[in-house]
Order: structure tokens, then C-alpha cells, then sequence
């Protein structure tokens, strides 16, 4: 299986080469000048290629009714070539060709002159050539093969990213023909030339970079070889006693950090304790004043009542002493009783 499909991949390169020199000759007749009527910037006219390795998967049962496979072979290369002038035109918003003028044309896009030569070379290709190049496949040897397909491959992956990069950012554009390519080819020659030159200057910069990097990582090895170079020199009794001494080092650094730490939670207790016995002669003082505003309360309750009852009893005698004089000087017969029963004010105050 993977020999089959390196070697429908080298069919497909092949014959997008061939259809690509064939349209750059045609195009040489035509107008007199070399013009790239590929889509990519490569030499490559990938519609070729695909449409071939279509055909010969699909009709190489056909190879015995030449009939069949002519017709069959031009219904598929039109249907190809049709379909991409279609989403070439809506992805990009160009043509790469255009049969307007031509006779027995649908939309421009394919017309019967193109389709008779489709279907004859279809046929031709399918029993003639592919035989003779399955030969010739079947002779290269099998690394040389896995080598020519690899770099063939990502030559072309990297020509199309930078192809549909480079002519997307032309789709808002307008052009003057109907058959774009020419205007298209020129753009993307100025756009390439463009990027090909920010790229070689990237590319020196990177270079320049990368020398300083490497002048500043050599120095540091030398001075690591340096460094090293005297440990090695020095006997396994000199590395111990620096051993020994490193190790005493970091052991006196150890006590004295813990030393430090010890005095601080030593600190941290006595700010807590001072903390708590001022918060406790606080609350002491606190509830010794409340105390002493509670006993003056109760004194002055006191103090307050006495008086008040003093104050009655004072009225009960004024009053005692203003009904006694109104009945001594309104009643005999009150005086009488007044006289007859002395005691009779006593009663009257028990009463109350």
C-alpha cells in the first residue's frame, strides 16, 4: 500500500510539472513572454496532477474500451476543471482562466476545445505513459524513492502556505481581464521578492544573534573548564578539608540562625505576656470603677429615699397641724372631741 501511494504522489508531481510547462509554453506563444500560469509560485499546475491521479484510480479497469475511458476521461477532467475555477473564483475572488470567447463554453469555466484534449490525453496517459512511468518507478531504488517523495512533499506544503498567504491578501482587489493570471503572477512575483527580502534580512539578524549567543556560551564553557580544571588539580585530601570546612560553615551558619530564631520567639512571648497582664489591669480597673459608680448609685438611692421619707412625714405633721386649727376654729363640737379624745392625732398617724 505505501508503494502505491508514493507512487500516485510522484504521479501527481509529475504531471503538475507537465501541465505547468505546458501552459508556460502556450502562454509563451500566446503573449510573447514567460508567464506563470500556475497557482502556486513553484513549478507546479496542481489541477494536472490531480485530475491524472483521479483517472487512474478510478479507470485503470477501463484501459481495454478505449470509447469508455475517452468519455469517462473527459467527464472527470471537466468536472475537475470546473469545479476548481469554481471555488478558486469564491476563495480568492480571481480567475485563473476564462473560455467566454470561445464556443460551447458553460460560465467560462470549461468549454468543448478544452474537454476533447482532456479526454484524448486521459486516454493516452492511461495506456501509454502510465505503464512506461510505473517501469521507470518500479527501477529507482527504494531509499532514493522514500528521498525524492519527502522533498517533494515539503517543498510543496511550504509553497502553498506561502502561495495562499500571498494571494489571499490580494482577494479584496479588482482586476481589469476576465483571466486573472497574468495580473495575479505579477503581484505575487512583487510580494514574494518583498518576503524573500525580509527573510534574508531576518535571516542575517538570526545568524548575527546566534554568533553572539554562541561567542557567550563558548566563554562560559571556557570559564566552567577553567573552574573545573582547578577542582581536578587539587589531591582528594585538599577537597576533603574544603569539604570539611564548607560543612562546618553551614553548620556554624545553622546554630546562628537559630539562635536568631529562638530570640525572636523569646521576644514575641514577653511582648505577648506584657500584652496580656496590661489587658488584665485593664479589665481590673475596669471593674473596680464599676464597682465603686454602683455603690455610689446605691448610696445616693439611699441618701435620696430618707429624704424623701423625711420629707412625708414633715408634710403628714404640717398637715396634721393645718386640720386640727380648721376644726378648732370651725366646730365647738369638734373642739370637744378634740379635748375629750387628745389621742385622737395619734390615730390618725397610725393610720397613715
Amino acid at each position: 500500500m505505501l508503494l502505491d501511494v508514493e507512487m500516485y504522489i510522484l504521479l501527481f508531481f509529475t504531471y503538475s510539472f507537465l501541465g505547468w510547462f505546458m501552459e508556460s509554453i502556450g502562454g509563451i506563444l500566446k503573449v510573447k513572454k514567460f508567464v506563470n500560469r500556475g497557482f502556486l509560485i513553484g513549478p507546479y499546475c496542481p489541477v494536472y496532477g490531480v485530475g491524472v491521479v483521479i483517472i487512474s484510480v478510478l479507470l485503470r479497469n477501463y484501459t481495454n474500451d478505449i470509447p469508455a475511458l475517452f468519455i469517462l476521461s473527459t467527464v472527470i477532467c471537466g468536472t475537475l476543471e470546473y469545479a476548481t475555477s469554481y471555488f478558486m473564483e469564491k476563495l480568492f475572488n480571481a480567475r485563473w482562466w476564462d473560455y467566454s470567447n470561445r464556443k460551447f463554453n458553460i460560465n467560462g469555466r470549461i468549454c468543448l476545445e478544452t474537454l476533447i484534449p482532456f479526454g484524448v490525453a486521459g486516454s493516452t496517459i492511461l495506456c501509454i505513459i502510465n505503464p512506461f512511468f510505473t517501469k521507470i518507478y518500479m527501477s529507482i531504488p527504494d531509499l532514493a524513492r522514500h528521498i525524492i517523495t519527502g522533498v517533494l512533499c515539503v517543498s510543496f506544503v511550504i509553497d502553498s502556505i506561502i502561495s495562499f498567504t500571498i494571494i489571499l491578501s490580494f482577494k479584496g482587489e479588482t482586476y481589469s481581464e476576465n483571466d486573472n493570471t497574468e495580473e495575479i503572477g505579477n503581484k505575487v512575483k512583487d510580494k514574494t521578492e518583498d518576503v524573500l527580502m525580509k527573510a534574508s534580512s531576518d535571516v542575517i539578524v538570526f545568524s548575527r544573534k546566534l554568533k553572539v549567543t554562541g561567542l557567550k556560551l563558548q566563554r562560559k564553557v571556557k570559564y566552567t573548564r577553567k573552574n573545573l580544571s582547578d577542582v581536578i588539580l587539587e589531591s582528594p585530601k585538599e577537597l576533603a578539608t574544603k569539604v570539611r570546612k564548607q560543612r562546618e560553615n553551614i553548620n556554624a551558619r545553622i546554630l546562628i540562625e537559630k539562635e536568631k530564631v529562638s530570640d525572636q520567639i523569646k521576644l514575641k512571648r514577653a511582648e505577648y505576656e506584657m500584652k496580656q497582664k496590661e489587658a488584665k489591669e485593664l479589665w481590673n480597673r475596669n471593674i473596680q470603677k464599676r464597682k465603686e459608680e454602683f455603690e455610689d448609685l446605691s448610696k445616693m438611692s439611699k441618701e435620696t429615699i430618707d429624704i424623701t421619707i423625711k420629707n412625708i412625714k414633715t408634710t403628714s405633721e404640717e398637715f396634721t397641724k393645718q386640720v386640727v386649727t380648721r376644726f378648732k376654729n370651725k366646730s365647738m363640737l369638734r373642739k370637744r372631741l378634740m379635748e375629750a379624745f387628745p389621742k385622737l392625732e395619734v390615730k390618725k398617724d397610725r393610720k397613715k
